[in-house]
């Protein structure tokens, strides 16, 4: 067995970075099929889309679930209905905290739900820590200068 069979190769016949075909097809061109298929859809989509109405109203379920899947699309979150305070300092945090704390424990929402409002109530935390703590430089850079 050779001895190198564990070690990186280190040379290789193109350097990092560079096209071994450097004359090739041009970044975003696109091929013949392509082009092709997208002539004849350009030439055949309002055929195209009456049939596939046309089968939705004749009782098509999968024309009809890919029709609705293309006009009211899934989605994949909820929206919540939780009340929480305006956050505007870190008193309002807690209580936000404790209002999204009783909503998971009486099942008003889940438990994923309520992390991510716990982390959005974070960023909001973080960002009014900021703002005070530039507020407090400035004030204490504004005393150093007038002495």
């Amino acid at each position: 067995m050779p001895e190198i069979t564990g070690k990186k190769q280190v040379q290789s016949r193109f350097q990092k970075g560079c096209s071994g075909n450097p004359k090739g097809r041009p970044k975003g061109s696109i091929g013949q099929a392509a082009l092709l298929a997208k002539s004849i859809l350009e030439e055949n989509v309002s055929e195209i889309c009456n049939r596939l109405v046309d089968e939705a109203k004749n009782g098509n379920i999968q024309a009809i679930r890919l029709i609705l899947d293309r006009i009211l699309p899934v989605r994949k979150e909820l929206p919540m209905k939780i009340n929480l305070p305006e956050i505007q300092c870190a008193h309002d945090v807690l209580t936000a905290i404790n209002i999204i704390t009783n909503a998971i424990a009486e099942g008003i929402i889940t438990v994923s739900e309520g992390e991510v409002l716990s982390k959005i109530i974070d960023i909001n935390l973080k960002t009014i820590e900021t703002q005070d703590f530039q507020i407090r430089l400035e004030k204490l850079e504004a005393k150093k200068d007038a002495l």
